[in-house]
């Protein structure tokens, strides 16, 4: 068996890394894969010559456990602070559904997912508000004080609250489409009105008309409230280290 002064090193190391990989704007795959070890290293030292005793194993088997405990709280995390980007986009996917985007969904390969094109945009703008706001910053504070609140190298996962992941991911729903309702809203009383006058008027082919008249609007009606989304977007943004909080008490 290694040296047990490393173990510490590598409980950290496993909690700092899984989180890395998971959370927006650190794992995406335009960043060099060399960059997100060093700042895992990085951020592994700082932890590491800071944090107090830990727990340590002789044992081969418990070692492992405490490592695989690592990963999962930081997977856990980096999921909560991933579910607000997702939320985000997901406000993009509902005006997109409105427009009749989502029929030209692509596979984008830079996420790995299939998005729309508002969906990106949204994403995108709230990874540029993130970069903005100097959340980074307060994102990688949060992580390097859950060594305190959540102690590395335990065994054992006893404390996890199911409710409160329900919880969160209906929150999450509730979140996009509270950032959607104002485009949603003006795209179905369009809707609404070029129903009336296909009523009234049976010679206009409304579908073919529709179409170019719904995507106009809606680029309209996001350049207008481009400001309050931003707004809007900082907000949710905020909601981060409430979300990550909230997944660390899951382990407590």
């Amino acid at each position: 068996m290694f040296n047990l002064e490393v173990q510490g090193f590598i409980f950290i190391m496993a909690r700092i890394t899984s989180f890395i990989t998971v959370v927006p704007g650190f794992s995406h795959r335009s960043m060099p894969n060399t960059v997100k070890v060093f700042l895992s290293l990085i951020l592994s030292l700082l932890v590491y010559l800071n944090t107090p005793e830990m727990v340590l194993y002789e044992e081969i088997i418990l070692f492992a456990l405490g490592v695989a405990r690592e990963i999962i709280i930081g997977l856990s995390m980096g999921y909560m602070a991933k579910l607000i980007f997702t939320a985000v986009e997901m406000a993009g996917q509902f005006v997109d559904f409105q427009v009749g985007y989502s029929m030209g969904a692509v596979f984008d390969p830079m996420t790995g997912t299939t998005s729309s094109y508002y969906g990106s945009l949204f994403y995108w703008m709230s990874i540029m508000v993130f970069f903005m706001m100097n959340m980074h910053h307060l994102l990688l504070t949060s992580l390097m004080d859950s060594f305190s609140l959540v102690s590395p190298g335990q065994v054992g996962l006893q404390g996890i609250n199911l409710q409160g992941v329900l919880y969160l991911f209906s929150h999450a729903f509730k979140i996009a489409f509270s950032i959607a309702s104002p485009m949603l809203v003006v795209l179905l009383t369009a809707d609404i009105i070029m129903g009336l006058v296909s009523r009234s008027v049976p010679q206009i082919n409304v579908f073919m008309l529709g179409m170019p008249l719904k995507s106009l609007l809606g680029m309209v009606i996001f350049l207008l409230l481009a400001s309050s989304l931003l707004t809007q977007t900082g907000k949710t943004l905020a909601l981060m280290l409430e979300y990550i909080q909230k997944a660390l008490l899951m382990f407590r």
